[in-house]
């Protein structure tokens, strides 16, 4: 299934209106809130790195990784051309190994739903907590099954003026907690199509997926908050510090 292929060359584009800076605010928020001060941190599925980018400026050391090679050769690209020295690695986050371990770890943009074999998710988030010392975060976020009933993927910018014009359409699964996203793009006379799938990953299966890693002090925040999930969030975020 085609994913972060033809679309990472011109992902900023898509991506230009997104609070990148209000997302790190956030996450900054979270660790103060857990009285967390990390200096070396872990980016967890990076994409292009434009989050990583945002908290290295903000004095952090950043690593990341994603399984996408065209996403990680973006954010290689970036990071030369602005001066960034960020370690960015090709990997699966099923199956990734860094080699080292840091003090806070984060994922965002809904990563883990695109993980939607729950073994998977296990392993990965196993895999988050072995590179991660004693007393770190991890702090993620996910989309919620309202988010799909709700057809949160259901998106389209048509206008010829459009930098980059798309057309997404949902399906949603109900029984399995999965959509499939068929996603249509052009740029100038180009066309290309991705196809993307997610699940909805229930809070009791996330939790229990922390709690054999290692991970205590759970929290749920309705995002962008400090409150506890309502019945419809749609985007929850995790915070979960390592034992």
């Amino acid at each position: 299934m085609a994913c972060f292929g033809p679309i990472a060359p011109h992902y900023d584009i898509l991506m230009a209106k997104v609070p990148y800076r209000m997302w790190t605010s956030y996450y900054q928020l979270l660790l103060a809130k857990i009285d967390a001060k990390p200096s070396r941190l872990l980016d967890v599925c990076c994409g292009t790195g434009t989050a990583a980018e945002l908290l290295a400026a903000d004095g952090y050391i950043v690593e990341g990784f994603d399984i996408s090679p065209q996403m990680i050769a973006e954010a290689r690209r970036k990071a030369d051309e602005k001066g960034f020295n960020i370690r960015y690695e090709i990997a699966d986050a099923a199956t990734f190994e860094m080699g080292k371990r840091y003090e806070g770890a984060y994922s965002f943009f809904d990563s883990l739903n695109y993980i939607v074999e729950l073994p998977n998710l296990r392993e990965a988030i196993s895999r988050v907590g072995r590179h991660l010392l004693p007393g770190a975060s991890f702090v993620f976020d996910v989309n919620t099954a309202s988010a799909f009933e709700d057809h949160l993927f259901d998106q389209h910018e048509t206008r010829r003026q459009a930098e980059i014009r798309y057309n997404w359409s949902g399906e949603y699964d109900r029984a399995t907690r999965t959509i499939q996203v068929f996603m249509e793009f052009w740029r100038g006379d180009e066309k290309f199509t991705e196809t993307h799938l997610q699940k909805a990953h229930s809070d009791e299966e996330i939790r229990v997926c922390l709690e054999n890693a290692g991970f205590i002090d759970v929290r749920a925040f309705d995002s962008y908050t400090l409150n506890p999930p309502r019945k419809k969030s749609d985007r929850v975020h995790y915070v979960a510090v390592l034992r």
